[in-house]
């Protein structure tokens, strides 16, 4: 049996291991420990003891009221808390009990401050609960999966079937709950916490929505995939809805959705509307749209009638934040991620306030800036992660606009938020370590750091910014809930609350001497005030009905700002004469409850000690104790599969059916991994993998900084196929008959063993990986019996024994957007260099030895060299262009067929079938021309939601050879078409289908066994269903 036989396998395995797989790293250099709770494990690495010990105190009381209300308890549950990188977030592994939280506090501009742990972890294990209550399986099974695969035409009488053309796996899901519900329910909790709330922020953003009649559609809301904006819109008005129901249904109707989404004839939330409210879902999205529009329009009705807004002057781009005038107010620089779909990468640019001209200065800067006073030279900080354990921290960068150069001045501090004193000689900026923030400064050559505040229990610093006189700092606080403004001296003396109201106010510049000018929600909507630190007063200086946000002022008194929109974050100026028209009595009316400003609540919340909860002081925390991490493995995940496998097209319907099942696990903080998987048919053809990942010290290669991330892999994978023994062949004419034909069957059997490690190396892009490869190919030929009716017996033949030294470069850099997968923009590229020493029977000779009959192995030793690239390269409207390379060489001698490569089929050439053109070299160049047919579809189709189509048309030339390279002319063209449409299934499954066609313009002729092949000059189809474009 030829090598290509079973690579279609191992194809197939791999394709199914990645679809399911998902892995996360592991930082060994950490010291890791637990402590235990009444309902949870809290792992944690040093350095983070505080938090870990706040959260299993927050878990413990707030069990009791969130297990309550969807009347569901979840096993025991493990928190993993991490405080190395400058980022926020929690994430639940709701069928591994497992959540994960980052200490950092969340500082989103579309969001309100609340308490970080109490929200965080009340959020994470509301998802925990709500989520399993919802489940139709038990969290042991997420989905059943669905598979089909079918074959190319094979024409070559050494191939047993053809490689994969159409491939299609879709799940039946375990969980269908929609994003907007689960956001909206995690937000919710229980209400009576008041750790997290219908803030201003988020009453912002729906009211800008709602006024200008783009809120997100009853589709839109279900799905994320969005831009930063729309993600977070999808959190917000699920927030919004989730409390409508509440207040107008009832709070119980929460636990009665979510139970309603756990019967097996459920498969969206509309079925579970249905049950439990008599309307469907888009009935009762009209409902509360319809309120949530009215009331609206009439509480901004006075907004409205006086708006003070100034001057947009920064349109482009959702995410516009910072403004900073120059020193001779002529120019503002401010922060914009433009076109990019998230709020990261941003970029600095500066802009010229007579012409409107702007152009961009640095790349990938989320924070605020500042000039150096006198100098043409900015102050800004970046996240990085060029450090021995590739932490993604921030610290502090200079640029000279004139040199255009740009220098880091810290390293390591997690150093953001910086602000330059007025004589130019020191930076003060906000530096965090276990879930608190405290001001710190350098220099200004970055040099000689100190602490000036030091915050120990969560608490929270933004924004800081030096007094006029540099004497004092004023800045952003938080403790529990919104936003104080504070001071300090600057050797860190004489600390206290200058501003602390019921209100929330932020962003403090100096205005002079005697006055700030702050952002503040006094009327419920931020706006920007002039506060006089004598007496105390404000002045409204503007009446938006977005928000006012982020001020700076220059030396005339105008103001440039950021300013909310219904989309996104934009920058206005607003000169000095028009901050004097605000009129008073022109405020918006809030609610303190909304929408209904009532409620009616399921009725158990008076069973808990609410005061406990609301007046927490996790100061203090119950003496847990504190153990050395040990390892606690994941629940086996298991996800039975069905597949109809079509490779062998005389096997009957039910041959080619193939159960099986895939299984996975993993350790907690993911030291290891395991996953693994069978299938088998009723004629007994198996296909098995397991792979085992370590990511854990090595000793002696730890000592060095090397941490490679292990693997060890087994497949083992046979296929059966029918032949007839002949015996007593007599040849009249041309023809050759046979006195004897017995039927029997030879099953193929390839066994590999992988091992490998990988390493990041320069950069997160770049990865180095070294693995060996040990393979065993083998034919048993059943017994089966001979003319005279003796038996032969079942005979088993090895003819490879394969050993493979394999070092891969790979390099992967795909800007992140919401067409990322379908119609990706970046470099992707590998090297790879094998040495392969090999013993293959290549002729099926043998020889005796020891008196048993052996195969007569011949040596192949060679190197081969690999490269593959793939560069996606913008152009306008999404519309994009690839070029895709492949090259293989063999160095030394001209090898058997048995070690060529292939250049055709789904993975390559599509214009020819995957074994029609090979050879010891090969190459093959693709030009890909994609543009969008349609986007934001927004239409489902029961559990299937439609969201974009793009389609392609591509040219292919390549050739593969033995020896030197032949003509140009020899080389196969082709050319063809491709449709891609994204799509959701049950809510959290992406799905991808591509259908192509390509034509092959040259004829490609082999002769295989005295027989001549041809190829070309045909059509050739390929199609699938999956989880991404991986093709």
């Amino acid at each position: 049996m030829k090598k290509a036989l079973l690579l279609s396998v191992v194809f197939l395995i791999l394709f199914i291991t990645n679809a399911s797989a998902q892995f996360t790293d592991f930082h060994p250099e950490l010291k890791w420990f637990t402590i235990k709770g009444k309902h949870v494990e809290v792992h944690f690495h040093s350095g983070s003891e505080r938090s870990a010990r706040v959260v299993a105190k927050i878990v413990d009381e707030v069990w009791g009221p969130l297990t309550s209300l969807y009347n569901y308890e979840p096993d025991e549950v493990h928190f993993v808390i991490k405080d190395i990188d400058d980022y926020s977030n929690g994430a639940t592994y709701f069928f591994d009990n497992k959540i994960e939280i980052w200490t950092s506090a969340l500082d989103f501009d579309l969001r309100g401050t609340h308490n970080w742990l109490r929200n965080v972890v009340s959020h994470e294990l509301t998802h925990m609960i709500q989520i399993q209550a919802s489940m139709k399986f038990s969290r042991s099974i997420p989905a059943i999966y669905f598979q089909a695969l079918n074959y190319e035409d094979v024409r070559r009488p050494d191939i047993l079937y053809g490689f994969p053309n159409i491939i299609v796996s879709y799940p039946l899901a375990g969980v269908n709950v929609p994003a907007w519900f689960a956001e909206g329910t995690a937000q919710y909790m229980r209400p009576e916490f008041h750790y997290d709330s219908w803030d201003k922020h988020r009453d912002m953003i729906l009211r800008s929505y709602a006024l200008d009649n783009s809120m997100l559609t009853w589709g839109q809301m279900g799905v994320f995939g969005k831009t930063s904006l729309g993600n977070e819109s999808v959190y917000n008005s699920g927030f919004a809805l989730t409390r409508y129901i509440s207040q107008k249904y009832g709070e119980d109707k929460l636990r009665k959705i979510s139970k309603a989404l756990s019967k097996m004839d459920n498969f969206t939330i509309d079925d579970a509307f249905m049950d439990v409210l008599g309307k469907n879902g888009q009935e009762i999205y009209d409902e509360w749209r319809s309120f949530v529009t009215s009331d609206y329009k009439k509480r901004s009705k006075k907004v409205l009638s006086n708006l003070v807004t100034g001057k947009k002057i920064a349109d482009k781009g959702f995410g516009n934040f910072y403004p900073v005038f120059s020193g001779d107010g002529n120019k503002i620089i401010y922060i914009s991620n433009k076109t990019i779909d998230y709020f990261s990468p941003s970029s600095i640019y500066l802009l010229n306030l007579k012409t409107l001209q702007e152009k961009k200065l640095v790349n990938n800067v989320r924070s605020t800036i500042n000039f150096i006073p006198g100098k043409n030279v900015l102050i800004y900080s970046k996240l990085q992660d060029d450090n021995p354990n590739w932490y993604n921290v921030h610290d502090i960068f200079k640029y000279d606009l004139n040199t255009k150069k740009e220098k880091r001045l810290t390293y390591d501090l997690r150093a953001n938020q910086p602000n330059v004193s007025h004589d130019g000689k020191e930076i003060v900026f906000l530096f965090e370590k276990d879930g608190t923030t405290n001001l710190g400064a350098v220099d200004i050559d970055g040099k000689n750091f100190r602490q000036i505040t030091f915050f120990q229990n969560g608490e929270q610093v933004y924004n800081p910014k030096y007094s006029p006189d540099d004497s004092y700092i004023i800045f952003g606080y938080s403790n529990k809930e919104g936003r104080d403004i504070a001071k300090v001296d600057v050797d860190g003396s004489n600390y206290e609350l200058l501003i602390s109201t019921k209100d929330d106010e932020r962003n403090p510049v100096f205005f002079d001497k005697n006055n700030l000018i702050i952002s503040s929600d006094k009327t419920g909507i931020f706006n920007l005030y002039l506060y006089n630190l004598n007496d105390k007063s404000y002045k409204q200086l503007t009446n938006v009905i977005g928000g006012a946000f982020m001020p700076d002022v220059n030396k005339a008194g105008d103001i440039v700002y950021a300013g909310y929109t219904s989309t996104g974050y934009k920058i206005f100026k607003i000169d000095k004469s028009e901050q004097e028209k605000v009129s008073k009595g022109n405020d918006y009316v809030w609610l303190n409850n909304p929408p209904l400003d009532y409620s009616r609540p399921n009725g158990d919340i008076s069973k808990f000690n609410l005061k406990r909860l609301q007046n927490y002081d996790d100061t203090q925390t119950p003496p847990y104790k504190k153990e050395k991490y040990r390892g606690s493995f994941s629940k086996l995940s298991i996800f039975p599969y069905i597949r109809y496998d079509n490779y062998t097209t005389s096997n009957t319907f039910f041959q080619k059916l193939k159960p099986g099942l895939l299984v996975a696990s993993s350790d907690m903080l993911n030291r290891y991994s395991l996953f693994a998987g069978g299938s088998i048919n009723t004629v007994g053809e198996r296909d098995l993998f397991l792979n085992f990942t370590y990511r854990n010290k090595l000793p002696g290669l730890y000592d060095l900084g090397v941490k490679p991330e292990l693997t060890l892999a087994l497949y083992n994978v046979t296929r059966r196929s029918n032949l007839n023994v002949s015996f007593g062949a007599d040849t009249i004419g041309n023809i050759v008959k046979y006195d004897f034909v017995v039927p029997t069957n030879v099953t193929y059997n390839l066994f590999e063993v992988d091992i490998a490690a990988k390493q990041k190396i320069f950069s997160r892009f770049q990865n180095l990986e070294f693995r060996f490869i040990w393979s065993r190919y083998s034919a048993t030929l059943s017994s089966f019996l001979l003319p005279n009716n003796a038996l032969y017996p079942t005979t088993n033949d090895t003819y490879y024994i394969g050993r493979n030294l394999q070092l891969t470069y790979t390099y992967n850099n795909i800007q992140p957007g919401v067409n990322a997968d379908i119609n990706p923009i970046g470099l992707q590229y590998s090297i790879k260099y094998n040495y392969e020493f090999n013993k293959f029977n290549a002729e099926g000779n043998y020889v005796v030895e020891g008196g048993l009959l052996q195969p007569a192995f011949e040596n192949f030793n060679f190197s081969k060299l690999e490269f593959n690239s793939k560069l996606h390269l913008p152009l306008n409207d999404n519309q994009t262009v690839t070029f895709k390379t492949r090259a293989v060489t063999i160095l030394g001698k001209t090898l058997p067929n048995f070690f060529d490569s292939y250049v055709g089929g789904l993975i390559g050439m599509r214009a020819y079938p995957f074994y029609s053109i090979s050879g010891n070299e090969m190459f093959w160049l693709n030009i890909t021309y994609r543009l969008p047919v349609l986007t934001n579809i927004d239409k489902r189709w029961n559990q299937i939601y439609f969201d974009k189509i793009f389609v392609s048309v591509f040219a292919d030339v390549g050739n593969a050879w033995d020896g030197g390279l032949p003509p140009l002319s020899s080389f196969k063209k082709g050319v063809g078409a491709e449709l891609r449409v994204m799509m959701n299934s049950f809510y959290i499954f992406p799905t991808a289908l591509f259908v192509s066609a390509a034509y092959g313009f040259d004829k490609s002729t082999n002769t295989i066994r005295n027989q001549q092949i041809t190829y070309g000059k045909e059509w050739r189809y390929y199609g699938g269903i999956s989880f991404g474009f991986d093709f």
